[in-house]
């Protein structure tokens, strides 16, 4: 999920961005000393989604808000940090490189770093970025073996694209101490391969974490994975490259150091005092933990940042429910919490507890995935004109109206809504819906393709087949329209927009769907379905949280990561050659007006296709804070927080 401009068409947007922020930053590291040092920031975890993965490399079921949004980047930075005082773009202050450097034709990248270091004073080096580099080519070689509790090979990287990153790197070698090299095996926009593909890249500590076990030695063991049989140099390449392929075995090599680290991660219990998350490079380190969720940070003292920490400690907090939460907001034990949508009309009141609410808004998209590998409901699912009805079945007004007390806009493709008319929008040509509420239509598109339709009851397939007129391929006669929908669980205005649309589905076109609730609805979704593999443990499936998907790490809104077929982000497996085409044209296209060319044909025809149920677009969260806090507002667009600015 994700990201924003950088170069090319955005450019200049992105160079006043970045300006604002590196003024922003001088004035807070300027007028920190006038403010009040220490304090305990506490910061309310939602229902179900508490942090469960420390290691910056996290599989698709890992791949979560609180994961990477909320807790890892605290610790871990990216190569490039994303997000500007809530709006699209790269943060070039809070990077711990500087911006790259395209030539040759845009088939050639230099990354140079900052000189920043670890928290144990080493500093980060092109061998840590070439650490990153060989761990994650050899996770996302579809020839290595399945390890820890993840099907994928390696313990998967969640932002992982067939062909595309780091697969379309040719070669990567260090120039000098502080700059890394990257050799790709096509001309990229740049625009593209800033915001979706360098901003995978963390910074990893390879002199502390190159290790097969926690008593070993530590070593170069991922620069065993990372060569071929051929010199560099028969292929007109520096000796010291690497080329990413063959990623050796889970004993040894690469693999073996990302099983190791992913194994060690999974080990919830030991967090707060394993000896490897004591090296980090983020703003903060980590002091305790709970595998309940509680997160414990306090001040990394060598953070290399524009704006040190100045509060004593930051408390990540779980809760079971959203009353829980509540509670603990009126109780006035919480700084950072949220209001529940069904209780947004007690806001006025919570100002006279010192504490003030802004709407927290990400740069995403809300929808509820089908899963197409599923043996029964697949084939139903795979017919456009189903997905047509069901669409006409969802009153996005009515919902934000009676669920959401009217905040929130329209979902009407993969486009974000927000910020308002933001440059990604603006290449959407449908206003309004594609598909609004009307039932009628939805009747008629089931009775034109071969359904009885019973209004109240089950419709069924009357004319199997494949010809027009028909139910289509893999549909048997008298097949009835029942399915079942997994949610999150803990929530109330998700169960009241779910209960809702199922009554509606029932109702109006003898849809039939069947709720049930979860904790761990995205450890169920994402569980590689693929044609081979096919996925019967689910067939709808919402895990609320405000926004389903965010544009991070790819923050340009091209789609590769969660609608290319077989990307480990694509979680019912939608596949269309249509959709690879225009997601690939997004890839390769000059900066200007073919990058926005490229961007329109990609988002239209995606919000006509519907690889999911468009869902309204609500803010991620109602944030609620202590008046007296500062340093939150605007919070950020991808989920990202900045508890390092945070002061009372």
């Amino acid at each position: 999920m994700l990201r924003s401009p950088a170069v090319g068409v955005w450019r200049t947007l992105a160079i006043a961005a970045s300006a604002a922020i590196l003024l922003a930053a001088c004035s807070n590291a300027a007028t920190s000393a006038g403010q009040n040092k220490g304090g305990v920031v506490t910061f309310a975890e939602s229902p179900g989604s508490t942090p469960n993965y420390i290691y910056p490399m996290a599989s698709s079921s890992f791949f979560t808000f609180a994961n990477i949004g909320e807790f890892t980047p605290n610790l871990y930075l990216p190569l490039y940090w994303f997000g500007n005082k809530g709006k699209p773009g790269v943060n070039e202050a809070l990077s711990v490189a500087e911006p790259p450097v395209f030539s040759h034709g845009n088939t050639e990248v230099t990354v140079t770093l900052k000189h920043w270091v670890w928290s144990n004073g080493q500093p980060i080096t092109a061998r840590d970025v070439i650490f990153w580099m060989n761990l994650l080519s050899a996770v996302t070689d579809p020839q290595a073996p399945a390890i820890g509790s993840n099907s994928a090979p390696g313990p998967g990287w969640g932002g992982d694209v067939p062909g595309g990153f780091p697969e379309n790197v040719v070669s990567y070698s260090a120039s000098g101490t502080y700059s890394v090299v990257f050799h790709l095996n096509a001309a990229y926009n740049p625009t593209w391969y800033f915001d979706n593909e360098l901003s995978q890249i963390y910074t990893m500590p390879q002199a502390s974490w190159d290790k097969l076990s926690a008593a070993g030695p530590v070593g170069d063991y991922d620069t065993s994975a990372a060569a071929r049989e051929v010199a560099p140099s028969s292929l007109g390449l520096p000796a010291n490259s690497y080329i990413p392929v063959n990623p050796g075995t889970a004993s040894g090599g690469a693999l073996g150091v990302a099983q190791f680290l992913n194994l060690q991660s999974e080990d919830l219990s030991t967090y707060a005092t394993n000896p490897l998350w004591k090296v980090v490079d983020g703003p903060f380190k980590l002091s305790e933990f709970t595998t309940g969720g509680f997160a414990k940070l306090v001040p990394n003292r060598r953070y290399s940042g524009p704006v040190r920490p100045t509060i004593s400690a930051f408390e990540e907090l779980p809760f079971t429910s959203d009353s829980a939460e509540f509670d603990a907001v009126k109780s006035g034990s919480l700084t950072i919490g949220y209001v529940p949508s069904q209780d947004l009309g007690q806001t006025a009141s919570l100002s006279h507890q010192g504490y003030s609410v802004n709407p927290w808004y990400v740069f995403g998209f809300t929808y509820i995935p089908y899963n197409f590998t599923n043996p029964t409901a697949g084939p139903i699912f795979k017919q456009l004109y189903f997905r047509q009805a069901v669409q006409s079945l969802v009153n996005q007004p009515e919902y934000i109206k009676e669920f959401e007390h009217g905040v929130g806009t329209i979902s009407n493709g993969p486009v974000p809504s927000y910020p308002k008319n933001n440059a990604y929008e603006s290449t959407l040509e449908v206003r309004g819906q594609v598909y609004p509420y009307d039932p009628q239509k939805a009747v008629s598109l089931l009775r034109a393709n071969g359904w009885t339709v019973v209004p109240g009851g089950a419709s069924y397939c009357s004319k199997p087949g494949t010809s027009a007129g028909q139910c289509g391929a893999g549909i048997a006669a008298d097949q009835k329209l029942t399915f079942t929908m997994l949610y999150a669980s803990g929530a109330t205005d998700l169960a009241n927009e779910m209960e809702t649309l199922q009554s509606t589905l029932q109702a109006k076109a003898g849809i039939d769907l069947t709720l049930s609730t979860s904790t761990t609805v995205l450890s169920t979704v994402y569980n590689s379905c693929t044609p081979s593999t096919p996925c019967s443990g689910w067939q709808l499936a919402d895990w609320g949280t405000g926004a389903s998907w965010v544009y991070l790490p790819d923050y340009l809104p091209t789609g590769g990561e969660i609608f290319s077929t077989g990307a480990s982000a694509n979680p019912g497996y939608y596949s269309s050659s249509t959709t690879n085409a225009n997601i690939a044209a997004t890839h390769t296209a000059a900066t200007g007006a073919d990058e926005i060319s490229s961007l329109r044909t990609y988002e239209n025809y995606l919000a006509r296709q519907l690889p999911g149920i468009w869902m309204p677009n609500i803010p991620y969260q109602e944030t609620v804070y202590k008046s007296n806090l500062k340093g939150l507002v605007p919070q950020g667009i991808y989920t990202e927080i900045y508890p390092q600015q945070y002061s009372f």
